[in-house]
């Protein structure tokens, strides 16, 4: 099935939201010790979807990505009042470095699906993001794999929340999940200068998505 350039930038688009989510989460997590579970459970389910037939199925739909769809139109924007948008804009383009960076070690790519796959069966049942060991899994799954690249992703924030173990396994997990939205991102085609010349193309299909409700 071929892809006209307009459904590949709303793929695109929504593979961004994904990022864009989950570096939010990481924030909220940070700063104030917990992040709505729904929009958690989006970005975390989504490491377990390894045969999508579209970019929608990854997330369960479009609808889910509310928030990160929202988050992406005011970083697009350039500012915020609702969030520290430099940080939130720190975390996005450090998880789409860091699936750069990863990309060109598939042995490491290979360890992490098949620790994944591993977590996934440990936890058959209901949603993995409400099991606090499948977390704390996930999040060392991040310390044996993406913590040993030579970039690592400074997460900064109150330190109160920081050192509580559960709050900082979320964290992690957040950002494995974010990278696999950068993963998904350049399977459909994102090119890292799309960010500056198709701005105004993922402005527009951000609109279209927000407008269905």
């Amino acid at each position: 099935m071929e892809h006209t350039p307009i459904d590949r930038t709303r793929e695109q688009t929504l593979a961004l939201a994904g990022i864009a989510q989950s570096a939010f989460l990481v924030h909220q997590l940070a700063h104030h010790g917990l992040a709505a579970q729904d929009k958690f459970a989006t970005v975390i389910n989504s490491l377990f979807v390894t045969h999508p037939k579209t970019t929608e199925d990854v997330y369960g739909k479009a609808g889910k990505l509310r928030l990160g769809l929202q988050v992406l139109q005011e970083l697009l924007a350039g500012n915020s009042s609702i969030f520290s948008h430099a940080e939130v804009l720190r975390y996005q383009t450090s998880l789409l470095f860091l699936e750069y960076k990863l990309a060109g070690k598939p042995a490491l790519m290979n360890e992490i699906s098949k620790g994944l796959e591993k977590i996934k069966s440990q936890y058959p049942d209901g949603d993995i993001s409400e099991h606090p060991l499948a977390i704390r899994d996930i999040s060392r799954l991040y310390l044996n794999t993406l913590s040993t690249l030579s970039f690592r992703i400074k997460v900064r924030g109150d330190m109160s929340h920081l050192e509580n173990e559960h709050v900082a396994c979320k964290v992690r997990a957040a950002l494995i999940a974010g990278l696999r939205s950068a993963v998904l991102w350049r399977q459909v085609g994102g090119k890292r200068w799309h960010l500056l010349f198709r701005r105004k193309h993922i402005a527009k299909a951000i609109e279209q998505f927000l407008s269905k409700g």
